[in-house]
């Protein structure tokens, strides 16, 4: 896929400046572009399959313009996690923010990140999962993090690549770049099979 993307018109939906990180790293080019979506999914649905749910909710907001553009691919995700069956968004306020963290101090948690590519008109969905844990941390260390670090537009209120990552997180099963906010190898392996169809 290192050189066939080239011929594509590749669009990021997604307004994350660490997705759009992640994209350049797989050496792609593409530009970004959002769609205002409502992010609601159906009562019932299982806490592993609502990443996937919106991330395609935001890619068929570009229904139309991929059914008229072949070269058109759409790159949409979103990223959940979730403790215990609970879905934790992105905190309302820095009280919000205390109390997730609080929640998934001194336990183990999962980040799933659903993935959706549309290329004429098809629908190409997957999740990654990872599953992480968080020492214990005491009140004060929540505070700062939360003080520091602002992390609001976060899912759960953590990003992995800040202090808490590095100060907190004791052990992670599978894709560190998924928990960021984009599983780029299984990206990279299902964007080489839809480019290749």
């Amino acid at each position: 896929m290192i050189n066939n993307h080239k011929q594509y018109n590749i669009i990021l939906a997604s307004g994350s400046p660490r997705r759009r990180e992640l994209l350049q790293m797989l050496g792609i080019d593409f530009t970004v572009k959002t769609k205002p979506t409502d992010e609601v999914y159906p009562d019932g649905t299982p806490s592993d399959k609502v990443s996937e749910f919106l991330a395609k909710l935001k890619a068929e907001a570009f229904l139309e313009e991929s059914l008229i553009d072949p070269n058109l691919i759409v790159i949409a995700a979103d990223t959940t996690v979730v403790i215990e069956d609970e879905i934790l968004g992105k905190p309302k306020d820095r009280t919000d923010a205390i109390t997730m963290l609080q929640k998934l101090s001194g336990k183990r948690h999962t980040v799933y990140s659903g993935v959706c590519i549309l290329k004429e008109g098809q629908f190409h969905s997957f999740t990654a999962q990872t599953d992480v844990w968080f020492r214990e941390m005491d009140l004060q260390e929540i505070e700062y993090y939360v003080d520091n670090y602002h992390p609001f537009d976060k899912a759960g209120a953590y990003a992995v690549q800040e202090w808490i990552g590095a100060a907190a997180i004791s052990r992670m099963e599978g894709s560190y770049y998924n928990v960021v906010g984009l599983p780029t190898q299984m990206l990279y392996v299902k964007l080489s099979e839809v480019m290749a169809k």
